[in-house]
């Protein structure tokens, strides 16, 4: 579940009696990650932790060894139809080199035209791939 609410805590509960396995939510959106982490986890599900495109990627480096996926955004959260945000790709690269074991997903304006990009970010590691032009 990737929980774009302003306050995930109150979420977790419910959430978990509902059958999910896994809780994203917003890095931005609450003051204490780490309970946050913890009560997930006290829940049965894994974590996810994502983060909006003005947040830099080092903010959620102290808890990255803490969660199971990382979600980067691409486009701002809560507006549909925006144009993908190709500047977020560093921030993967970045996710990758320093957490190579951490699952990463990018959300936002993911289509046929900005796929590789993406794929790109990932090159030789969750997606494996070397050979961009077999994506469709």
């Amino acid at each position: 579940m990737h929980m774009m609410v302003s306050r995930p805590e109150q979420w977790v509960k419910p959430m978990a009696v509902a059958g999910a396995n896994q809780y994203t939510f917003h890095l931005e959106a609450t003051e204490n990650p780490g309970a946050l982490i913890k009560d997930i986890r006290e829940n049965g599900m894994k974590v996810g932790l994502a983060i909006k495109p003005g947040t830099t990627v080092e903010y959620l480096a102290p808890w990255a060894n803490q969660i199971d996926m990382a979600l980067v955004m691409t486009v701002e959260p809560g507006f549909g139809g925006q144009k993908f945000m190709e500047d977020m790709m560093p921030k993967v690269h970045w996710l990758r080199t320093q957490f190579p074991s951490l699952d990463i997903e990018v959300d936002g304006g993911v289509g046929p035209d900005t796929v590789h990009k993406c794929a790109e970010s990932f090159e030789g590691s969750t997606l494996g791939m070397k050979d961009f032009s077999k994506i469709g």
